[in-house]
């Protein structure tokens, strides 16, 4: 039998942990755990997560000195069990208390890689109900080839995401965590499609994202830090073709074979060119690679 668990990862979130482990612990369907990571915090959230722990045995706490949420993942890689699906929570983010018992009915397989749902933003009052419409899950085929190319972003932030742990043991830990203007989120949406993950859209179901100034979506960055995270991005491409003995850029074919079971909807969702715009592109692509 596959575990589920919950996976948050807390840095000064005083204000909000006790709210968001509440929306955990009272979901309709149980978690069988439930993991915190605290990266170093100051404030009185890691009090507040120590009287949960001794209230609630399904908790497991591990404090770490702050090295930034990347880190978080890291710490988590070595102590989540095998076989489990993962569900992720961000400390100042809350689950709506059916969230759990949707998405394992909303997916309605046993096993899946990588799933992703909506956010429902919210101040004070969060959802009262995970699922926000009727549409049905959508089952990407491989995007593995469409993501080296193209650096396609087919995910959400960190509290929409779940995934195998077999998947999570592949991404972390990853070594060049540091790096700031990259976040933990990125990485795994980029890192589930590099290794030819199976990714599973939900977009009927959506978690309760708590908007505050550090938590802001729409946050303006300098060029310096696009500069950074693209850089960051190129290197963590690089990182798991050349782990994983996976091509840093397609071939053609293995392009269009993805791009065409994509279907219309989504090659216009993700801003693909043409195919004669996609078929220089590659093109060059494999010229620059041969004379690299």
């Amino acid at each position: 039998m596959k575990k589920n668990i919950c996976f948050i990862n807390n840095f000064n979130n005083e204000k909000y942990i006790e709210a968001c482990l509440d929306s955990v612990l009272n979901q309709s369907q149980s978690f069988d755990e439930v993991l915190v990571v605290d990266d170093g915090s100051t404030d009185g959230s890691l009090d507040i997560i120590q009287t949960f722990c001794r209230k609630y045995s399904i908790i497991k706490l591990i404090t770490k000195a702050n090295e930034g949420q990347f880190s978080t993942f890291n710490a988590a890689a070595s102590v989540l069990p095998d076989n489990a699906q993962i569900f992720l929570l961000d400390g100042d983010d809350i689950y709506p208390h059916d969230y759990l018992e949707a998405s394992l009915k909303a997916i309605g397989r046993d096993r899946w890689d990588f799933a992703f749902c909506e956010q429902q933003q919210f101040l004070e009052h969060p959802p009262k109900s995970a699922i926000v419409n009727a549409v049905s899950a959508h089952y990407f085929t491989n995007t593995s080839a469409l993501v080296r190319s193209r650096e396609c972003w087919i995910g959400n932030p960190t509290s929409c995401l779940s995934l195998s742990t077999e998947l999570f043991k592949k991404i972390f830990p990853y070594p060049h965590f540091q790096e700031k203007a990259f976040w933990a989120d990125n990485l795994m949406i980029y890192a589930a499609s590099i290794l030819g993950a199976q990714k599973i859209y939900l977009p009927g179901l959506g978690i309760g994202w708590r908007e505050h100034q550090n938590n802001y979506s729409r946050k303006i960055y300098s060029q310096n830090d696009v500069v950074r995270r693209e850089k960051a991005i190129s290197q963590a491409f690089s990182w798991f073709c050349q782990k994983y003995g996976i091509s840093r850029y397609p071939s053609v074919t293995e392009f269009f074979n993805e791009y065409d079971a994509l279907g219309k909807y989504w090659q216009k969702r993700l801003d693909l060119p043409s195919q004669y715009k996609m078929f220089n592109r590659l093109l060059r692509q494999q010229i620059k690679n041969i004379f690299a």
